[in-house]
């Protein structure tokens, strides 16, 4: 069973493999980096410069590769949901779709934290986690980076209990 991230824009290799071990690390599945040659133009809603977050899930949903479990794509571009101006992840059932645009910094350590922990928190969502109230917690809702860098990348023993459950009813 695989964890797939996916990119279909420039998104930085590195960044991608160590979006790839955090992804391991955290959810102790085994995991697939791949570029997809496809498009989802589609999404893109021009006077806003975004694309939206549920056209790209919707995308990925079409998607199949042996043994997925989660699909996770990697966006250098903007992302919104509908009512809302942005959003940093966007996850529902199988797919998942995270931006970088939003989460630059320039030091290169804090902009791959704040990547693993909207990562950790949207594919937890996936797993049927909801938002936890400890703050330190990585399932804590964010709104902003200062949201972001408040929080670890780790679940709290409450949602590491309920994320270990949901992997243990994965089924091929």
């Amino acid at each position: 069973m695989y964890i797939y991230i996916v990119s279909f824009e420039n998104t930085e290799k590195r960044l991608l493999f160590a979006v790839a071990k955090n992804v391991k690390e955290t959810f102790d599945l085994d995991v697939r980096v791949s570029w997809v040659a496809g498009s989802f133009k589609y999404a893109y809603d021009s006077q806003r410069k975004q694309y939206m977050a549920e056209k790209v899930v919707e995308y990925l949903s079409t998607l199949n590769y042996p043994g997925l479990v989660r699909m996770l794509a990697i966006l250098s571009s903007d992302l919104y949901a509908k009512d809302l101006e942005f959003v940093f992840g966007f996850g529902v059932k199988r797919d998942a779709v995270v931006s970088t645009f939003r989460l630059w910094a320039t030091e290169e350590r804090l902009f791959f934290e704040r990547v693993f922990k909207v990562v950790n928190l949207t594919l937890g969502k996936t797993f049927g986690l909801d938002y936890c109230k400890d703050h330190k917690c990585v399932m804590n809702p964010h709104f902003s980076l200062t949201d972001i860098d408040a929080k670890t990348k780790n679940f709290c023993d409450y949602c590491k209990t309920k994320l270990k459950t949901a992997l243990s009813q994965l089924t091929l």
